[in-house]
């Protein structure tokens, strides 16, 4: 059978009142079920709360990933491993979005609710296990295991928004999504920074923070959010899960992602470990895209959706976005580490002006799309900026002043805050409400997916203008050799280092500079400050040259579609003769409760 009855714009057979759909294939007839959709709208006085309730979701989510930015090497140090700190982040990302893919089609068939509180436990299970682990490998495999649940918390977060507030009044209340989004990037850093530099044991408590944060948010999840219940029963549930592309979905993504992670760090781009992971990555991938249109009944990722230029355009530049965003965050702080000699707090608070500012401009867009009903124009002004901010990062040197350091920053923030909310409201008022939460997960897996291969073409440019040319190092000074043709190589040979510290050096200079003396580790920075600063110019041109290409694509293929739709009222009446059906079983409950009372006094 080619394609769902379930995902068709236009139903291929016809529906009853039953919940199901009857349709003809080959001349056989075949029954399913109907997922009803779980759109809500609830009164203006619910939506703040279950706002509040979706900020909780996205804060422990967002502040995760920003805490452990700031102390890799901390914790790489810590574990004696400093070779392994790229994985603890990478195995996170890799298993999150892995996962990206099924929790939008998973709520669409068990309800939000209950995959959201699915989510959190396991997330909140991979960080007591994070924080409890005593080496490297189990840090991995337990962060691992955290992405796995964080994996869908702003998915589904970020689709409930959408079934209980219309697309264009949406705005209004995205200022209080984008505070959280600049409280998790602004403080993150800072915060994680600060507890994994207190003692050699203190990292846990970045992952011990993650548990109160999770109970908490479970418990707003529990009482705030609203529920609608799917119908079905849990056979019919359990056989329409897609298990077989699910399987595909992960194997493909697995794959893919760790040759993406090795490339540049753990083996040559070159190497047969990394060519032959992505080949088989993309083999497989492709047998996923052939079984979602021929073979699942319930496709996890319903093909028909890119036959709409919206949803290209929008998974093209959330990979960008990706890309930008998880280099901005993890690399930001170290260039000003290494660049300027800044703490690992102070480098961490560097990253306030972009935050900050993305809180402003993501609430000032989202009015402006209430107010005007168009989107369009924010994202392309958001690309254009954020363009223009990352190629003015690449001119920062030691003689850049503070103004400059934040303006530029500010600047970026501006580009970040115009791209990634109203994004999400174009690709979402372009699809049916049945493909909301199918096509939220999939923008989510795809900006997810940009980000890691962002992650892994820095480190490689990182490597390029420090550490590959120091592995022919290694040997001239094995052989007491001397070279003239590199600065990094004469930096180095200059210091008179053993093997051995030059190993260390070349596997983590900030580790290594950590253990030197004050005047030393001055010295030798002051030395190595030009290559970094070359291998942090190269990343933030290539920033700049993706959110150009960006505005390029937005302007392509991202034409404006109305944000009204014709049953919008219709919605919110029912929404609101919910809400006073649940009062008035209220009341009878309680009237009942109060008549037994007196009946047996």
């Amino acid at each position: 059978m080619s394609g769902a009855i379930l995902n068709s714009e236009k139903p291929l057979g016809s529906s009853n009142s039953s919940g199901t759909a009857v349709a003809e294939t080959k001349g056989e007839t075949k029954t399913l079920h109907i997922f009803n959709e779980q759109t809500n709208y609830v009164p203006k006085s619910t939506i703040i709360t279950i706002f509040l309730a979706c900020s909780t979701v996205d804060l422990i989510a967002l502040m995760d990933q920003t805490t452990l930015a700031a102390s890799l090497s901390i914790i790489g140090n810590a574990l004696h491993s400093s070779d392994q700190t790229s994985w603890i982040s990478g195995g996170y990302f890799v298993t999150s979005s892995c996962f990206q893919l099924l929790y939008g089609r998973l709520s669409d068939i068990w309800s939000r609710k209950l995959v959201l509180f699915v989510g959190l436990g396991i997330f909140f299970i991979g960080s007591l296990a994070s924080s409890l682990a005593q080496t490297a490998t189990q840090l991995i495999a337990f962060r691992a295991l955290t992405g796995v649940g964080g994996g869908g918390l702003m998915t589904v977060a970020q689709t409930i928004v959408s079934d209980v507030v219309p697309l264009r009044e949406r705005g209004k209340y995205q200022g209080i999504l984008g505070a959280v989004v600049a409280i998790a990037h602004g403080t993150g850093p800072v915060i994680g920074a600060a507890l994994s530099s207190i003692d050699d044991d203190s990292w846990r408590w970045i992952f011990r923070l993650n548990l109160p944060l999770t109970a908490i948010t479970t418990l707003c999840v529990l009482f705030f959010m609203p529920l609608r219940k799917v119908t079905g029963d849990w056979k019919t549930k359990l056989k329409a899960i897609d298990f077989f592309g699910a399987f595909l979905a992960l194997g493909s993504t697995t794959v893919l992602l760790l040759g993406l992670t090795w490339g540049g760090g753990d083996y040559p781009w070159n190497s047969v470990h990394v060519i032959a992971t992505i080949v088989v990555g993309c083999a497989v991938a492709v047998g996923f895209v052939i079984w979602q249109c021929k073979g699942a009944t319930y496709p996890l990722v319903p093909m028909h959706i890119f036959k709409l230029r919206i949803v290209n355009g929008a998974s093209l530049t959330m990979f960008i976005n990706g890309w930008n965003f998880l280099v901005q965050v993890y690399y930001i702080p170290v260039f000003y580490q290494l660049a300027f000699g800044y703490s690992p707090v102070k480098a961490g608070a560097m990253l306030l002006p972009v935050t900050l500012m993305q809180t402003v401009s993501s609430t000032v867009s989202g009015l402006v799309v209430h107010w005007a009903g168009r989107y369009r124009e924010c994202i392309l002004f958001g690309w254009m900026v954020w363009a223009v901010g990352l190629g003015l990062f690449s001119t920062l040197d030691q003689s850049s002043g503070l103004g400059k350091q934040i303006g530029y920053g500010l600047l970026t923030g501006v580009g970040v805050g115009n791209t990634l909310q109203p994004a999400l409201i174009a690709v979402q008022a372009g699809v049916e409400r049945r493909e909301m939460a199918v096509v939220t997960s999939f923008r989510n897996f795809v900006r997810n997916l940009g980000g890691t291969l962002g992650l892994a073409i820095a480190g490689t440019i990182m490597c390029v203008c420090c550490h590959s040319t120091g592995q022919s190092l290694i040997s001239l000074i094995l052989h007491n050799q001397t070279t003239r043709n590199n600065s990094i190589t004469s930096s180095i040979s200059s210091l008179d280092l053993t093997a051995s510290e030059t190993r260390s050096f070349l596997t983590s200079p900030q580790n290594y500079l950590s253990k030197l003396p004050q005047q030393e580790a001055v010295h030798v920075q002051s030395l190595l400050i030009p290559a970094y600063r070359k291998g942090f110019q190269i990343i933030f041109l290539i920033g700049a040259g993706l959110a150009a290409f960006a505005f390029i694509l937005s302007f392509w293929l991202m034409p404006h579609v109305t944000l009204k739709r014709a049953d919008d009222e219709q919605l919110k009446e029912e929404g609101r003769e919910r809400v006073k059906g649940s009062r008035t079983m209220g009341d009878e409950v309680v009237n009942n409760s109060e008549r037994r009372m007196e009946f047996n006094n």
